[in-house]
């Protein structure tokens, strides 16, 4: 990730960005996205193929993605990488996903990760189980003023994708110190399980996260800048998208996030 410093971004004109100023989170032709004033939470699920009690979870998920408004909520799945020495290694575990769930389980004043486990903001417990509890925990993270706002630009093109993305403080709403991520998910995956505790299964899953760059500081400067994401191999882009998200470094709290599809960045028909 390239990103010139707190000062530079002061003066710099970055029109490839800024194209999608600061509308409420929309879709455009040229695959802008710009939030709004209230937070759009991202829903977390760390999960595993090598966890029996896991497939329901990734179930649960992929009806979430299905009824949730993508302008309105971000969901990723992250696969951990702690079952891969039980028998079966999980082709969408790393490493990086468990060093960011135990972060955020110590932010919670939490001491133990498991699978699967859900999180929406500073909630690292949400009972996934109780369609009620997650409801609630989705309400409460959409009613709050968002501290930074956030844009980005997706221009995909030869098996990879060039991301630029902007993140400012909000006037007026108290920030803090946080972090800005990046990740690059996948829908309609499926893998036959052929050992462990899933052998013989077929295990489907929407939302896995591919790829994730960062963290970036942000909330008491601009952040401007742009990277470049390889597709996964084999992967069509109609089953890709992007999630940006902010958080507090101090509680885990969501500050926003923006989710863009990349079906949305199909040219148009001729």
């Amino acid at each position: 990730m390239k990103h010139p410093s707190a000062t530079a971004v002061a003066v710099l004109t970055v029109a490839c960005l800024l194209q999608a100023g600061t509308s409420p989170v929309r879709a455009a032709t040229a695959c802008d996205v710009a939030s709004g004033p209230p937070v759009v939470p991202l829903v977390e699920l760390y999960t595993s193929e090598g966890c029996n009690s896991c497939p329901p979870a990734d179930a649960w998920l992929s009806r979430l993605a299905a009824r949730e408004d993508a302008a309105a909520t971000s969901i990723l799945a992250f696969h951990v990488d702690y079952w891969d020495d039980i028998g079966w290694i999980d082709r969408f575990g790393a490493a990086a996903h468990t060093r960011r769930q135990r972060a955020r389980v110590k932010l919670d004043n939490g001491t133990t990760v498991f699978t699967p486990q859900v999180m929406i903001g500073a909630d690292t417990r949400v009972d996934w189980r109780d369609e009620g509890d997650a409801r609630r925990a989705l309400r409460t993270a959409k009613g709050q003023p968002a501290p930074v706002s956030l844009v980005m630009r997706a221009v995909p093109a030869d098996g990879r994708v060039r991301v630029g993305i902007k993140a400012e403080p909000v006037a007026g709403v108290p920030a803090g110190s946080g972090m800005l991520w990046l990740a690059l998910y996948q829908d309609g995956l499926s893998t036959e399980v052929r050992a462990g505790e899933n052998q013989g299964r077929t295990l489907r899953h929407d939302r896995v996260v591919r790829v994730l760059e960062g963290p970036w500081a942000v909330g008491k400067a601009p952040v401007v800048g742009e990277t470049m994401l390889e597709f996964p191999k084999g992967a069509d882009p109609a089953t890709l998208g992007l999630v940006l998200f902010a958080e507090s470094i101090e509680d885990g709290r969501g500050w926003q996030s923006l989710n863009l599809p990349l079906a949305a960045c199909a040219p148009p028909p001729p």
